[in-house]
């Protein structure tokens, strides 16, 4: 296991998707990856269908998640990977990792990729876009080690102090 330091934006506030229009927001995040020089391979989703989260290759769980996005299920987190092949554990492996989570107090939308790339994304465009799918509250740009994981910096289940190399870039509430 290799300690990385990831940078990631995280939108805070209300998702307000409805559960078809999750479909469009898994679509728009696979393709932020692909811009992003990342392939997306796996998917954890939490919801109806999907009690454990388990994390699956997309190839077998994506025709399973349409058809609850169809149907309306409820799914509560979603959460796209970009692993290599020989990954041995995905939270701390992964080149790339997108989060649409509606489970905790403070639902969020996470990106997270290694700090040597986060130059590849426009911040801009991603908050922009993303009022599709949140109503933004604020938004968070931070560096953490890939050990320390930014997923749970970002459900805020652990005090900032906790963190020892949390770098917060910028944090801005509307």
């Amino acid at each position: 296991m290799k300690d990385r330091l990831m940078t990631s934006i995280v939108l805070y506030g209300s998702i307000g998707i409805q559960k078809k229009e999750l479909w469009e927001a898994y679509q728009y995040f696979l393709k932020l990856n692909e811009e992003l020089g990342y392939t997306s391979t796996h998917l954890g989703i939490i919801g109806d269908q999907f009690k454990s989260g388990k994390l699956t290759p997309i190839t077998r769980t994506e025709a399973k998640f349409k058809k609850a996005c169809d149907n309306e299920e409820n799914i509560e987190t979603i959460s796209i990977y970009a692993l290599p092949q020989d990954f041995s554990q995905a939270a701390f492996d992964y080149r790339s990792f997108v989060s649409i989570n509606k489970s905790f107090n403070n639902q969020f939308i996470v990106i997270t990729v290694p700090s040597e790339d986060f130059s590849k994304i426009n911040k801009t465009k991603i908050i922009n876009d993303s009022g599709d799918f949140i109503k933004l509250e604020k938004y968070e740009v931070f560096e953490l080690s890939v050990l320390e994981s930014p997923l749970i910096y970002c459900s805020k289940v652990n005090q900032t102090s906790d963190f020892t190399s949390l770098k917060i870039i910028e944090k801005i509430e509307f």
